[in-house]
């Protein structure tokens, strides 16, 4: 019976396409919204993308782009000028919403440009899908970059089946009440047939800024509005886990291994792999890394090394290009006071690491140290437990990412308390054998069940997206 199962056609709109375009030649990206939906399985969802390609490409250069990506990439390239991809992205979504998103009303900026930009690229990004969308089609809106999106197409076509997925934490009512556009975000949102958060409790502020904002009574999970019923959801995404284990299963990690055993002198590697964001606390890791090296005699300083993967990240907004200075500035200090002539504590790396070396870092590592300030779910730590296959070693993680509610295992700590975390890395760090395997293995056991069910978050929610569609049509149709 499952095999005359019907598939699911996914119009998967997000900021950016899955592609990145450099020297005139299209590049896949790689990503977390990239790495889950490459899990999405191909038998149930027939899934084509829709967004921004990067870039400014000029007018004479966009069909030949256009027939690229759609005919190797199965893309559909939304071209937006620089000035409103300034507007909308570096202003209004990462200057404005992310700092509410993530409890950093301190670094809020706002223009009113920035707001017209914004509408006019999720109607931008709304008139493309509507060109392209059959009636039995369902579009999947991904995270704050397009709150506006689901209601734009809500209106146009109140039958066109519609999800919404955010990849960042919701944070409470009152944080978010301080954007000037704060009702319409929200009641843009509101035009999803489903909307999907990481942890229940995302869910639950957003259903308190629903009912402060625009005066609506949810049902626990329903909200009924102007004749129409959004469904809330709870969908913790996952890694996609069969690439993880088809690369720690290759001859070649065994070689990255020895190799990084030579690189770094059979010194016990503790390994941070984090964007470049002010939300990762990576100050605040440095200074706890600090407090730890102080407290820690000079001979066993030696023996071991920091390993500080740092993505770049928006490096156009002011605010990432100053944590970046910040960020180099603390490792300077740190190397500085603690290096001897046999080592320097932390190997500092401000770039991208090819997928095999990450795998071979991630199973390396005795130690891995993931802790924002806040985070929406932060894969990382997923990605550690999956590739902690031989030695086990131990996951210190903040307890403000959405990982923490299902890693229970790891060391959970206040990322904002350095003597905790402090501690927490000596702990980890002289954690008997058998107390770092029970502890690893529990995580692995809670990560497998989502690694073998293909990233279940995802597929999941696109299941969660059909039948609430179903249950929305009956609610239309009993008035």
């Amino acid at each position: 019976m499952s095999g005359l199962m019907r598939k699911t056609s996914i119009i998967n709109v997000s900021n950016r396409l899955p592609v990145t375009i450099r020297d005139g030649k299209v590049h896949k990206s790689s990503g977390g919204l990239v790495a889950a939906l490459e899990g999405i399985d191909p038998n149930r969802f027939a899934l084509r993308w829709l967004g921004w390609p990067g870039g400014d490409i000029p007018q004479d250069r966009q069909e030949a782009v256009s027939r690229t990506l759609d005919q190797e990439f199965g893309c559909t390239p939304i071209f937006l000028s620089a000035e409103d991809m300034s507007g909308h992205y570096e202003g209004l979504s990462n200057g404005s919403i992310w700092p509410l998103l993530h409890y950093m009303p301190g670094k809020f900026q706002y223009q009113p440009g920035w707001w017209e930009a914004y509408e006019r690229v999720n109607q931008q990004f709304a008139d493309a899908i509507l060109g392209v969308a059959g009636d039995d089609d369902v579009v999947w809106v991904h995270d704050y970059q397009l709150m506006l999106l689901p209601g734009m197409l809500r209106q146009a076509r109140p039958n066109l089946r519609i999800g919404f997925f955010l990849h960042t934490p919701f944070p409470s009512q009152e944080v978010f009440r301080c954007h000037p556009n704060r009702t319409e975000l929200v009641r843009g949102v509101l035009g999803a047939n489903l909307v999907g958060f990481h942890t229940f409790g995302y869910l639950r502020h957003f259903r308190s800024a629903v009912m402060r904002l625009l005066g609506l009574e949810p049902e626990f999970l329903d909200i009924r509005h102007d004749g129409g019923l959004t469904r809330l959801g709870v969908h913790p995404i996952g890694i996609n886990a069969p690439a993880f284990e088809r690369q720690l299963a290759d001859p070649q990690q065994e070689q990255l291994r020895e190799k990084f055993r030579d690189t770094f002198d059979g010194k016990r590697l503790v390994l941070s792999v984090e964007r470049l964001d002010y939300s990762k606390g990576l100050l605040q890791r440095l200074d706890a890394i600090d407090l730890f090296l102080a407290e820690t005699d000079a001979a066993t300083r030696d023996t071991i090394k920091f390993i500080f993967v740092s993505v770049p990240s928006r490096e156009n907004v002011g605010a990432y290009r100053v944590l970046r200075e910040d960020v180099e500035s603390a490792i300077g200090r740190l190397n500085g006071k603690y290096t001897t002539l046999v080592n320097s504590p932390v190997h500092f790396i401000h770039g991208s690491v090819d997928f095999a070396q990450l795998c071979a870092l991630y199973a390396s590592a005795e130690v891995a140290m993931v802790t924002p300030l806040v985070d929406g779910m932060n894969l990382v730590a997923k990605e550690y437990v999956a590739c902690q296959t031989q030695s086990p070693g131990v996951l210190v993680l903040s307890e403000f990412a959405g990982a923490a509610q299902e890693l229970f295992s790891a060391l959970i700590v206040n990322p904002y308390d350095a003597k905790a975390v402090a501690r927490a890395l000596r702990e980890a760090l002289w954690m008997p054998h058998a107390e770092r395997e029970a502890r690893m293995n529990a995580m692995r056991r809670r990560v497998g069940a989502i690694v073998h069910r293909c990233l279940a978050g995802m597929s999941d929610f696109g299941s969660g997206l059909a039948g609430c569609v179903r249950g929305a049509e009956a609610h239309r149709r009993d008035g």
